[in-house]
């Protein structure tokens, strides 16, 4: 399990290594900040020293230096002259006004290293969030974009919910930045640099202040191993959790509808139940290190006291030195807790970014092609075979051909695969083998997006996206204008609808389209086409969940179309006869295979599937409009 969570953090540093190029200079300039903050901060106990001493000089007897003193001034030391240093073992003596002198330099010193060293953390902390940033947001856009290029069957294996919850966890690249960049480099610095201070200044003292440091280390280490195993379960624990919540959102009516509310409810505890029970037994945990290298600590800093007190009574130290010792501790064993604790979040933020990681490798992206060229729409399946499995083929040697400006449908039972030969129109998959041409050219050699803009669709699940009726109606040609989007949204019978909303085309409709009725939403996929005018057209279903009076709405936009002056060659799939009975070639697919093809009266004279079809609708629509 290390091993493999060692791989997954090796791929994600790699993946924000090349991300962090553009910003080499930033970064050395952060390198920089960061090493004169820590070196300000390594300053302050050598200033404690002086001052003690000093102070302690009141203390033991008359004060002496090489010149003599002033008597009448207080004791001041004659111009040019030095006082007598303080030595291991040795307090010079310090007269009041002297002692005063060093104190108010010393806590002026303070004070200016104090703000120099903060301010410059600063510095390196706001380059580091605007580099971090930057980098945070391209691996967002990357990791997005890249999925959205992968092929369809990626997405009919995984909760959309899950997929987005990975994507939202690339906003642990801020903190990872901040981890190396605020954390790792200047805390290193700062162990590296008390360790050299206190070996030179008392090696004897730095051997009792340091001697508790491999158990530290030893338990800094258990404790990161025990709080990264399972870190990969435990995220995807929270991305069950995320795609509760969204699912039953999106599905907000039917569970209304259902009386699921408390149902869903209770899912989610149990769903979040787990999840929370891993999370605190995991603070459990941490808590438990964090008191043993708490307590550890401690007795260094006792161990220091005790031993350096009694070296100041052995007249082997000055009670400066001791203060030192204690005040660098504190630079010694912050810095380590402060990187054994960055180190489980950073654990828990790698393991995070890797499943962020592995979606940006996941492929391959849809391939690319050459541009679809103009032509006035034919199409040609040539022995089209292709199943979703192995195992289990869908089509069977489809073969059939849709001519320039007509219109073509595909009935047959449900699961005979019609839509499935819609989705190979429009690249969503790929067939198995066979192949199909638009105006002469393979699409296997075309370029996916170069597909999708010819073809246009209307289907019964069409999105509506949240926004304004304007911006979905504009969502395939991000360029018309609003002239041309007024023109298309009343062409294709929104009129009503622009009347009751409140602000016409700029009403927002909500997610989902919820401020729609099922036959708006149709007629805004038909706005869209409108609007876009792909030389192909495919209706899937479109008028499935509408009645005959709101399928005649529709199809009377549709005709509108044409009587402008737009002929798509156009695809028709549908159960319904009313849908059908106007085409100029009608296909009965059956379990993928051809059972009966040609115009609908010739299909209706045959008998068989169709016929039935025909005289069914007849039926229903009789019962519906007497």
């Amino acid at each position: 399990m290390r091993s493999s969570n060692a791989a997954a953090y090796r791929d994600v540093l790699r993946a924000l290594f090349r991300l962090a190029q553009p910003y080499k200079t930033r970064f050395a300039v952060i390198a920089l900040l960061a090493v004169l903050a820590t070196g300000a901060n390594l300053l302050q106990p050598l200033v404690y020293r002086v001052a003690i001493n000093d102070v302690a000089g009141l203390f033991v007897g008359r004060p002496t230096s090489r010149a003599p003193i002033d008597e009448e001034g207080g004791g001041r030391v004659l111009a040019g002259q030095t006082l007598e240093p303080h030595r291991p073992g040795f307090i010079a003596p310090r007269t009041g006004r002297q002692a005063l002198s060093t104190l108010l330099r010393a806590v002026a010193l303070l004070f200016v290293i104090g703000v120099t060293g903060y301010f410059l953390s600063l510095a390196a902390d706001y380059q580091s969030t605007v580099a971090g940033s930057r980098i945070e947001a391209q691996l967002i856009q990357s990791t997005f974009g890249h999925v959205l290029r992968l092929p369809l069957g990626f997405f009919s294996r995984r909760a959309s919910g899950g997929l987005a919850k990975r994507i939202d966890q690339c906003d642990q690249v801020a903190p990872v930045v901040a981890a190396f960049t605020q954390q790792i480099v200047p805390e290193s610095l700062r162990i590296a640099g008390v360790c050299a201070i206190m070996l030179t200044q008392s090696w004897k003292l730095a051997l009792v202040a340091l001697g508790v440091l491999p158990l530290y280390f030893w338990i800094t280490r258990r404790a990161a191993r025990r709080l990264e195993t399972g870190m990969s379960e435990y995220y995807q624990m929270w991305e069950n959790v995320s795609a509760g919540i969204q699912d039953a959102l999106a599905a907000i009516k039917t569970v209304k509808l259902s009386g699921a509310e408390k149902r869903e409810t209770e899912r989610l505890q149990k769903t979040t139940q787990t999840a929370y029970d891993d999370y605190v037994g995991r603070s459990r945990a941490g808590n438990r290190y964090f008191l043993a290298q708490t307590a550890l600590s401690q007795l260094s800093k006792a161990l220091v006291l005790g031993y350096g007190g009694w070296m100041v009574l052995e007249q082997r130290l000055t009670p400066g030195d001791v203060v030192m010792f204690v005040a660098y501790l504190d630079g010694l064993f912050e810095p380590i807790e402060s990187l054994s604790s960055m180190a489980v979040n950073l654990q828990q933020h790698l393991v995070s970014l890797s499943r962020a990681v592995q979606l940006l490798e996941t492929g391959p992206e849809e391939p690319r092609g050459a541009a679809l060229v103009d032509g006035p729409g034919k199409v040609e399946f040539r022995d089209v075979r292709f199943g979703y499995t192995p195992r289990r083929e869908v089509l069977h040697g489809l073969s059939f051909t849709m001519e320039p400006a007509k219109t073509t449908a595909l009935t047959g039972p449900s699961g005979a695969g019609k839509t499935t030969a819609a989705d190979l129109l429009l690249k969503l998959w790929e067939p198995d083998s066979g192949e199909i041409r638009v105006d002469g050219q393979p699409l296997s050699q075309v370029d996916p997006a170069s597909v999708r803009r010819a073809i246009g669709m209307v289907a019964t699940d069409g999105a509506v996206f949240p926004g304004t009726l304007a911006d979905n109606i504009r969502y395939k040609r991000p360029d018309a204008t609003d002239a041309e989007v007024r023109e298309a949204a009343l062409a294709a019978g929104l009129g009503d609808a622009l009347d009751r909303l409140p602000d016409g085309l700029d009403t927002e409709v909500g997610e989902r389209g919820m401020r729609l009725s099922v036959g708006e939403r149709q007629r805004l996929q038909i706005a869209r086409i409108l609007v876009d005018q792909p030389r192909i057209l495919v209706l899937d279903e479109a008028t499935a969940n509408l009645d005959y009076a709101t399928e005649a709405e529709i199809k009377s936009a549709l005709d509108r179309l044409r009587c402008r002056g737009y002929h798509p060659t156009t695809l028709v799939i549908a159960h319904r006869y009313s849908m059908i009975k106007d085409a100029a070639h009608v296909i009965v697919l059956d379990q993928g295979r051809i059972l009966a093809q040609g115009s609908p009266a010739e299909l209706v004279a045959a008998g068989g599937w169709f016929a039935q079809l025909a005289a069914q609708s007849t039926e229903k629509l009789a019962e519906e409009i007497p």
